[in-house]
């Protein structure tokens, strides 16, 4: 495991990065508040002029060199995809003319960090959420009236085309605060075991729930092209089986499989110890 500080500006430019969020990853979900207290540590970062903001971590796994390289992001997905939201919104907004800039185009200065423009059509924009977030990511490429208003990226995406056109500093002056988030870059070996890295980076902070933490143990430790098999397959059907409460279901499970009922924050680390018993394939298990 390797770690070191960079911008997160330059973790993100390079035409033929791309940024995948795996499937065993929960949804985005940052909410407007933290939204609004990154918009604000920003607009501090100008009046104050800070030379730094630390802006957390980004764990990854990469794969690929050259033209092409994926970022697998084991943490830091919901950082990485609100800033994304963010230069989104402001390139938006320059293109429409509803904000201006010294800069010369400055637009296409802020594309470089979220789209690769000679990329195939399917292939563009640079980072990939996870499944159920897709679409509605996506749409804010196009037409604002195709846009997803049930989903928190445009939630959020419109916090800050709304909040943009009344800022108190410029866009130019927030691009520049943007260049200076400071970021701690992990990247993985190939011996790293992401799955105990992932309990450990996850015990504080906001909380997964139990089927979050089952959803990761079952999933991550296979390779992509199988993670997305698996969860296509069947980690997907048992979410919509269970409108969506995995942990409730696992329990039961469990005290069916075990003859006893682990607690409710326990059964993550029961089904584990069960797992890890039990010596079937992930397939099976699943």
């Amino acid at each position: 495991m390797k770690g070191s500080e960079t911008w997160l500006m330059n973790f993100m430019e390079g035409k033929g990065n791309r940024f995948i969020i795996p499937v065993y990853q929960r949804s985005y979900d940052w909410k407007q508040e933290n939204c609004a207290q990154l918009y604000d540590d920003l607009i501090k970062v100008v009046r104050q002029n800070r030379p730094s903001h630390f802006f957390g971590s980004i764990v990854c796994a990469v794969e690929g060199n050259g033209a092409r390289t994926n970022y697998n992001i084991i943490d830091g997905q919901q950082r990485l995809t609100t800033v994304t939201l963010l230069l989104l919104a402001m390139r938006n907004l320059l293109r429409s003319g509803l904000a201006d800039s010294a800069e010369n185009h400055l637009d296409q200065q802020i594309e470089q960090y979220i789209i690769s423009p000679w990329a195939s059509e399917n292939d563009r924009i640079k980072l990939r959420p996870v499944k159920t977030d897709r679409a509605a990511f996506e749409k804010l490429f196009g037409s604002a009236e195709d846009y997803d208003q049930a989903s928190n990226l445009t939630h959020n995406y419109n916090y800050f085309y709304t909040e943009l056109q009344k800022s108190p500093v410029s866009i130019d002056e927030l691009y520049n605060a943007i260049c200076k988030l400071e970021v701690i870059c992990i990247t993985l070996d190939l011996g790293d075991n992401a799955q105990l890295i992932f309990e450990s980076l996850n015990s504080t902070g906001l909380a997964l729930d139990e089927g979050d933490k089952i959803r990761n143990y079952v999933l991550m430790s296979q390779p992509l092209k199988e993670q997305n098999r698996l969860y296509d397959t069947y980690w997907l059907k048992i979410e919509r089986c269970t409108q969506g409460d995995v942990s409730a279901f696992v329990r039961d499970y469990l005290s069916i499989k075990m003859q006893t009922t682990p607690t409710v924050k326990a059964v993550y680390q029961v089904f584990k110890r069960y797992a890890e018993d039990s010596a079937l394939s992930i397939e099976s298990l699943l």
